[in-house]
């Protein structure tokens, strides 16, 4: 059996713009690096990503001290890690959820 691929795309703020984030989902695709997810899927995990960690500071301080929260927060604040054939159904959809949100100002 093959072995499952996986790189980490470092935290940045470009990755906080969707035409980017399709332009890596391109490159990324096309260099073979991850397997078994659409451009699609990769676009908006990358941004999904991005989205969470930059507006993180509009969560009232109350609910960051959280375990849900600070668990959330801490599966993005090293940046965006990818696999092969990406992550569970229920990620997935909140994903492509978050890509449809509208992006604030950073």
């Amino acid at each position: 059996m093959k072995n499952k691929k996986y790189m980490n795309i470092p935290m940045d703020k470009a990755l906080y713009n969707r035409k980017t984030c399709m332009a890596m989902a391109e490159e990324i695709a096309k260099s073979d690096k991850i397997t078994g997810m659409t451009l699609s899927q990769l676009a908006c995990e990358i941004f999904a990503h991005a989205y969470v960690y930059y507006n993180f500071r509009f969560i009232p301080k109350f609910l960051k001290g959280l375990k849900l929260f600070k668990s959330v927060y801490g599966s993005v604040e090293n940046g965006v890690d990818l696999e092969d054939n990406g992550d569970k159904l229920y990620r997935r959809i909140a994903y492509r959820f978050i890509w449809f949100l509208p992006a604030f100002a950073i």
